[in-house]
Formats: C-alpha cells, sequence, structure tokens
C-alpha cells in the first residue's frame, strides 16, 4: 500500500487543486492520497470562506482519499509553523511515503539547496540575517539578502524565496531535514494564474485568492463554474445562497469588544503580539470601524496586512503564548483529526489506526477514550475555536448548526 500526501487549504478548492491530486497519484503510484487540511481558519490570518467539512467533502470529491485536519494552533500561523503542522500531521499517520506540493519554481533540488541553509542556519547566516532584520528589512526580504550575502553561488536562486508556494514548499523541505523525515518530497510546477493574479472571465485559470475576491466583490458566480470542480462550486455557490460564507470581518464586533476589555493591560501575551504591535492596537481603538479596516491601519512597513490580521485572530481566539506552549509541550499534533474519507480507502483508515504514532480522532468519542489530559484539553480549546467560526455561519445564515464534535464525518 503506497500513500502520499499534500498540506492544503482548500480555501476553496478549484481544478488546480484536482489536477495536482491526480497528478500526485500518477507521479508516485500511490494507492492512496491522504490531505491535511486547514480547518476554519487559514494561514493568511483569517476565517475560511466556507466550512472545512464542505471543504473535506469537495476535497473527496476531487480525488482524495482521507482527509485530515491541521490544528488551528499551527493553520493559523506563519509559514513555518503551518508547515510544522501540516507535515508533522501526515508523518504521525505513519504510512505516508510521499510529500506532494506544487511551487512556482517547480525544481525540488533548488528548492532542497535553499531549504538545507535554512534548516541548519549556518553561523554566517545567522548573523547576515540579524544584520538586515536590525536594519530595518521585513523578515522575508532580511532572509533572502543574507542568503545572497552568504551564498553568492545561489544568487539566482533568491526568487524562490519571494514567491508564496515556494516559500511553503521550503518550509516542508525545513520541516523533513530537521526531523530526519524518510517521506520524499515531490513537486509540480504551478501553472495558470498565479496566487496574487486577478481574476476575469476567460483566463486559463484562477487562484482561490481570486475565486474569493469575485465572491466578496459580488460578482455573478457563474463565470467561476468553468473553474472549479463541480462540488466544490455547488458547495459555494449554496453557501452565498444561504449566506454561509464567512470573512474576517464577521468577526468584528467580537474583536473590537475583546480588543477594548483588555486594553489597560495590552495583548502581549498573545502569540506574535509584540509590545509595539500592542501599542499600536491600544492607540488606534478610537479609529476602529472594523476588523479588516483595522489591520490596514496597523500595518507598517515591516509588519504586513497578513501578519497584522493573524495576531489579531489569536488575541481573539485566546491564543496566547502559553497555551502554544502547552500545544508544543504535548508534541506536535499529539492526535490526528479525521474530517471524511471514501468508502474505497478504509483501508487506508485501518492501517493508520494500527500505524499511527499517535491516536485518530473521529469524534468525541475516540478523544474521551484515547486521550489523556492535556492532549484532551488541546482538542477542547481547538474545538471552541472551530465552534466560534460555526457560530458566526449561523448568526449570519439563521441556520442553527452542530457544534464541531458533534458533527458527523464526510463519508462518500
Amino acid at each position: 500500500m503506497k500513500t502520499a500526501g499534500i498540506i492544503a487549504e482548500y480555501n476553496p478548492l478549484h481544478n488546480g487543486h484536482k489536477y495536482h491530486i491526480e497528478s500526485t497519484r500518477k507521479e508516485t503510484g500511490a494507492d492512496y492520497v491522504i490531505v491535511a487540511m486547514s480547518g476554519n481558519f487559514v494561514q493568511r490570518g483569517a476565517p475560511a470562506m466556507t466550512d472545512k467539512f464542505s471543504r473535506a467533502k469537495s476535497a473527496l470529491m476531487a480525488g482524495a482519499d482521507l482527509v485530515v485536519q491541521i490544528p488551528p494552533y499551527y493553520s493559523l500561523s506563519s509559514a513555518e509553523f503551518f508547515a510544522k503542522g501540516g507535515v508533522s500531521t501526515l508523518i504521525n499517520t505513519g504510512v505516508c511515503e510521499y510529500l506532494s506540493f506544487g511551487s512556482e519554481s517547480g525544481n525540488i533540488d533548488d528548492l532542497k539547496k535553499v531549504a538545507k541553509v535554512l534548516a541548519e542556519e549556518p553561523a554566517k547566516f545567522k548573523t547576515a540575517l540579524k544584520k538586515y532584520l536590525k536594519a530595518g528589512d521585513p523578515f522575508p526580504g532580511a532572509r533572502m539578502k543574507a542568503l545572497i550575502d552568504c551564498y553568492p553561488d545561489m544568487a539566482n536562486l533568491h526568487e524562490l524565496l519571494a514567491t508564496p508556494n515556494n516559500i511553503l514548499g521550503i518550509e516542508y523541505l525545513k520541516y523533513l531535514i530537521k526531523t530526519d523525515s524518510h517521506m520524499k518530497p515531490v513537486t509540480f510546477k504551478r501553472v495558470g494564474a498565479g496566487y496574487n493574479d486577478p481574476y476575469f472571465p476567460g483566463q486559463p485559470g484562477i487562484s482561490s485568492k481570486a475565486i474569493r475576491e469575485a465572491v466578496s466583490y459580488g460578482s455573478d458566480i457563474t463565470t467561476l463554474k468553468d473553474y472549479m470542480t463541480e462540488e466544490s462550486f455547488k458547495s459555494l455557490k449554496d453557501s452565498v445562497k444561504k449566506n454561509l460564507t464567512v470573512t474576517e470581518d464577521d468577526f468584528s464586533q467580537m474583536l473590537i469588544y475583546k480588543l477594548l476589555s483588555e486594553r489597560n493591560q495590552g495583548y502581549t501575551k498573545y502569540t506574535d503580539v509584540s509590545e509595539d504591535l500592542s501599542d499600536r492596537i491600544v492607540n488606534n481603538l478610537d479609529k476602529f470601524t472594523g476588523f479588516s479596516d483595522f489591520c490596514n491601519l496597523l500595518k507598517t512597513r515591516n509588519i504586513t496586512y497578513t501578519r497584522v490580521s493573524r495576531t489579531l485572530f489569536h488575541i481573539l481566539l485566546n491564543m496566547t503564548e502559553e497555551s502554544y506552549s502547552s500545544v508544543e509541550y504535548t508534541g506536535v499534533c499529539p492526535y490526528i483529526r479525521v474530517l471524511g474519507f471514501r468508502k474505497e480507502a478504509e483501508a487506508l483508515l485501518s492501517e493508520m489506526k494500527t500505524k499511527a504514532v499517535v491516536p485518530i480522532i473521529t469524534g468525541y468519542n475516540d478523544a474521551a477514550k484515547s486521550l489523556y489530559d492535556e492532549p484532551m484539553k488541546q482538542l477542547m480549546r481547538e474545538s471552541a475555536i472551530e465552534d466560534l467560526y460555526f457560530s458566526v455561519q449561523t448568526l449570519k445564515s439563521k441556520i442553527k448548526s452542530k457544534p464541531d464534535m458533534s458533527r458527523p464525518l464526510i463519508v462518500l
């Protein structure tokens, strides 16, 4: 039984994602493809447009055999920690032989060269990185300059650190190197629309970002049909019709209440919130008009919109440094939460239950039987985070929803 793993968000899933799943199976000869997918909150510091169960179903319909969740403490984090959560989840299944990802480069050897330097962090590289950070360069730019300074022969590879899929791919490879994992990485060159390319009808491809923007701008979503799988488009269309789509601005009232209630003590206890950023938040509370507007107000040359958004969600969702330390203490992803699987993949799920290095959780009863004190507390904290998302859907749509841990698996 040969199994390949993919790390994804599918926010939402489009034809390019389906192509990646199919190509992974073909290139690796895998009998099964497992997807480790973000839950209701994603790496760019935002809620997913549609919920994790509808996205898991779309993934299964697009060819995945089993979908497991990346815990929110990792899915709502920097590229490094997102990669750590995704790769460790796949490693912990005990069955993944391959890690497959898309990249702008498409050259696994070039990506490995950069990843090796960043994983090992030689002294000269660390010194150069500190120099550029001290000079005020944002971290991505400082890292790129330090790499070129220390390794002139890699100057032609510096652009690998300037594009989103390459950056994530390098972080995946870093974690494989650091853990000495047996998983073999393979990459596929991203073709068609780039991550940041705008949408216009008739173009050959489309990104998830462009789909989200088309929905948020109130565009006629029927123009998106040709770019998405049948199930993903149906799910998106249904969510738009029922007012189930979610954006960061749907959390505006919750956020301003949280910020006002804690402004006297500041926000530095929350992950990624520096003293300077905490002060900026406090000093600008009187200008708060909504979540996204506040992010735009707080961002600076050195602090991106995405980082600001992530930190605000860390505050809102009570993701403190202490709680992150607790998560790290229990081991990265001390359980695997299954969101759905195909009936034809029952043999894969059975093998996982035998070979996985952590408990496999399909519902609350599994958790109660399998998890000891701290991992159970972690699961309940993370489930509460997911439930906040579902509560926003309920408030918007007026459609009652079940709690996260009470929702049935997606089985096709």
